[in-house]
């Protein structure tokens, strides 16, 4: 499947990624516009489907290395996508740690992860 084709025909259609459309969550126009953009590619709608959700994804993936990385080669469809960055935001991470809490030792010494994860057992 050439990629380039499946972008600009998935970009031609933007009820397929665009959340801000009313259409975006009628399931019946975006079958349609997966049948066209299969049509347009020659693949199965399937096909198109999985390699779309597999491109927007490392897409999503380089965008949030790509920051910190620096020197990282860019991927070489991130300038194609670029078009979907109004309509994805990244999800925040989260942890069960407050931020900058550290657990402390009955010793007043900071707690290590180490430590953290052992279990110890009573028996």
């Amino acid at each position: 499947m050439e990629d380039q084709n499946l972008i600009v025909a998935v970009r031609s259609r933007p009820v397929l990624y665009d959340t801000t459309m009313v259409s975006y969550r009628d399931r019946n126009k975006k079958e349609r516009a997966w049948v066209d953009v299969a049509e347009d590619t020659g693949f199965p709608v399937d096909v198109c489907c999985r390699r779309w959700k597999s491109l927007r994804d490392r897409y999503m993936r380089e965008k949030k290395s790509g920051s910190a990385a620096g020197t990282v080669k860019r991927w070489k469809f991130a300038g194609v996508l670029s078009f979907l960055d109004p309509f994805v935001t990244p999800r925040e991470t989260s942890s069960n740690l407050p931020r900058g809490a550290e657990e402390v030792e009955e010793d007043g010494a900071p707690e290590t992860s180490q430590q953290r994860s052992r279990v110890t057992r009573d028996w």
